[in-house]
């Protein structure tokens, strides 16, 4: 009877901070939406109007992948709260998304070349390992996902 008490109240409480973490993420989506469009608006008001350089733009993608980052970990909580498994897949989509975001703001010329090398190395990992497990799932129609804590 202890042992069902203390697996409820473990249940109970996973739920309530998986929950938590869903409104705290959407509440930081919404701020960050708001921030790209305020950084847009700002770099298209300053002079000559309406254009961006290398920098802004630079800048621009770095935020809006940090919204597309975090829409995609919103969405394995979510799918985490109703299923109670993480997918694989969308795990790996995230990293690779994170990685793509910190290349494409990367000024190569302050790293190291074997830290330019280990970022690439990464990419191709990250990219071979989202492959191969699409691959098998689009093979054998299986759902590569990890279980959580019953």
């Amino acid at each position: 009877m202890a042992d069902s008490l203390i697996h409820r109240f473990a249940r109970r409480s996973e739920r309530l901070i998986v929950y938590l973490l869903i409104v705290l993420m959407a509440m930081v989506l919404v701020l960050s939406t708001i921030e790209l469009a305020r950084q847009i608006v700002l770099a298209m008001i300053k002079p000559p109007w309406f254009v961006l350089d290398l920098d802004d733009l630079l800048d621009l993608f770095g935020v809006f992948m940090l919204v597309l980052i975090g829409i995609e970990l919103l969405d394995t909580i979510k799918v985490y709260f109703n299923e109670r498994v993480v997918h694989v897949e969308v795990v790996l989509l995230v990293a690779m998304i994170a990685v793509a975001r910190k290349v494409i703001v990367l000024e190569p010329e302050e790293y190291d070349p074997i830290t330019l090398v280990g970022i690439a190395m990464l990419v191709i990992t990250l990219a071979v390992g989202y492959y191969l497990i699409k691959r098998a799932t689009d093979k054998h129609g299986l759902t590569e996902k990890v279980e959580g804590p019953r």
